[in-house]
């Protein structure tokens, strides 16, 4: 699949090195990745934080399960919103759930685009790629621990989002707030290629 374009200012297109993807196909891209970032942290989770620092998890999360399910069934029955009682034990497992979570947003993210030159699995489902705005280059480590800092923080933060949003929907090229700080952009592009080595005669 190739992007179309996505009607960037005649200036704007001059200057970047690459055409900004489309808004649909990075929407789709990130909840495949938050999916597998998801998973990857609830296995990290299960397997590791709650069994050695919080051993008791496991039936706080089923009994708070059950209150949920409780609290829905009664307000079928009655037609009134539902009464839903969140223990204390279960909101104290939300600090260790959420730090899980943005540390595993940030590594994957990182760490598959420096892996990949740019791109993550769900950017390569729609062939897409991070790249360096003015030069199309994949993003250096510093580039991508940057953007992907800011947007692990704009997905665990509703506030943020709405901002990255708002960027993203508003702002020439498309590009989200860990784009400007990072000097990215999302491209389908390909990659321009290497230069050429250079041979010195003895």
């Amino acid at each position: 699949m190739t992007p179309t374009d996505t009607k960037v200012p005649p200036l704007l297109a001059s200057a970047l090195a690459a055409t900004p993807a489309p808004i649909v196909w990075r929407a789709l891209a990130l909840v495949l990745d938050s999916i597998l970032a998801g998973t990857i942290a609830a296995f990290i989770l299960t397997t590791v934080v709650f069994p050695q620092s919080y051993p008791d998890a496991e039936p706080i999360i089923e009994q708070q399960m059950h209150n949920f399910a409780m609290a829905f069934n009664q307000a079928r029955a009655t037609g009134q919103a539902p009464d839903v009682v969140v223990s204390q034990e279960y909101l104290d497992l939300g600090v260790p759930m959420a730090n899980t979570a943005f540390l595993v947003l940030v590594l994957y993210f990182t760490g598959s685009e420096l892996v990949t030159g740019g791109s993550t699995l769900g950017k390569r489902v729609f062939s897409l790629r991070a790249a360096r705005c003015w030069t199309a280059e994949p993003p250096t480590w510093t580039e991508s621990f940057i953007r992907n800092l800011f947007k692990a923080a704009s997905l665990m933060w509703m506030g943020l989002l709405i901002v990255n949003i708002f960027a993203i929907f508003f702002r020439p090229g498309r590009r989200a707030v860990h784009d400007y700080l990072a000097r990215t952009l999302v491209t389908g592009d390909p990659a321009p290629p290497p230069p050429p080595e250079e041979h010195y005669d003895s």
